[in-house]
């Protein structure tokens, strides 16, 4: 890496993270006197009001260092966009409680937009399908993000760990753009993590999932990962397996067991049933469950990387060994009821 690059980066990740500290504390105060608090309820594990929307600090964080060097590619420019409009919509989730329909119309349309930016996924198929795949993919994951957004310290410790998988990869590929993004967000999330940990002073709320759910997703869709389209759709998925497999697992099993009638359902349902909750119910902390989930997303993350050299053999032995890491975890989950506390 050149210097140009590294002292780049390097002003980055400082400045992100000292302006995510310095306004989630702030946010801290202000939110709790505007009243803007998540409540708790019998489907949540906090017991005390907590302040919500951190993630319009995390955003602000985020941007400043890329307004500031000015670096941007025409992609880049839709990361940035169509992260500050689903940062947009998520507020307005968190003060006024939009429907789920309207948010999806939402991500629907801002693919459409994305389109407009180069930010399509580049299979060889109709264009129209590769809009559909995009649209699919970017709403998956910022739904799954938002999902995952169920204990202290969860949602933005995984989004720092793909972060950091996209940065190392990034270097590794020369595509230093995308780099700079990955570093960028590693810092704002760094500076909020200091006071999301468990106990929380304050949640990223939807305004914070849906941001990052949706930038995760659009730097997954335009990195050059592999020049094998395999290899290079196979990365993102697996550095973002975690908030998905949760989200599928979850609706999957309030389905075949009865707590819901429908997918549908089964998608808006709130319950203590996520990962998270169940490792709760396996006697383990609240700080003990998000390491643990830590340590999964990271070595699912780490064997992504390996995937990029590997032989299309080596590959698919890569992609099973992760495939069973989700069997085992399955099965670890299946033997106990989700927390009820």
């Amino acid at each position: 890496m050149s210097d140009f690059w590294l002292h780049r980066y390097i002003f980055a990740f400082l400045t992100s993270m000292g302006v995510s500290t310095v306004l989630t504390a702030i946010s801290v105060v202000l939110f709790k006197k505007l009243r803007i608090l998540d409540i708790p309820n019998e489907r949540k594990i906090h017991t005390q009001p907590i302040p919500r929307m951190g993630g319009v600090a995390i955003f602000v964080a985020f941007v400043t260092p890329m307004l500031l060097i000015m670096y941007f590619s025409t992609p880049q420019k839709g990361v940035m966009i169509g992260a500050g409009i689903t940062l947009i919509v998520g507020a307005l989730d968190d003060l006024f409680q939009i429907s789920a329909v309207i948010k999806l119309a939402c991500l629907f349309s801002l693919t459409l937009l994305l389109g407009h930016y180069d930010i399509v996924v580049n299979f060889p198929l109709p264009h129209w399908a590769n809009i559909m795949i995009t649209m699919l993919w970017i709403t998956g994951v910022t739904s799954a993000m938002n999902a995952l957004d169920h204990m202290d310290g969860l949602a933005g410790g995984v989004s720092a760990i793909a972060a950091t998988m996209y940065l190392l990869v990034s270097i590794q590929t020369n595509q230093y753009f995308w780099g700079l993004l990955s570093i960028s967000l590693i810092g704002s999330l760094i500076g909020y993590l200091v006071f999301n940990r468990h106990p929380a002073k304050i949640f990223m709320g939807d305004s914070g999932s849906f941001f990052l759910g949706f930038t995760l997703a659009t730097i997954g869709v335009m990195g050059g990962w592999s020049e094998n389209p395999i290899k290079a759709a196979i990365v993102p998925i697996a550095v973002l397996s975690l908030p998905i497999f949760d989200l599928v697992f979850v609706i999957a099993t309030r389905r075949f067991d009865g707590t819901t009638e429908s997918i549908k359902d089964a998608i808006v349902y709130c319950g203590k049933d996520h990962i998270g909750h169940r490792l709760v119910g396996l006697g383990f902390t609240i700080r003990q469950s998000v390491r643990f989930i830590y340590l999964i997303a990271a070595s699912i993350a780490f064997a992504a990387l390996a995937l990029r050299h590997a032989s299309t053999i080596e590959a698919g032995l890569i992609f099973t060994q992760m495939v069973f890491i989700y069997i085992i975890i399955i099965v670890f989950m299946s033997k106990r009821q989700p927390a009820q506390h």
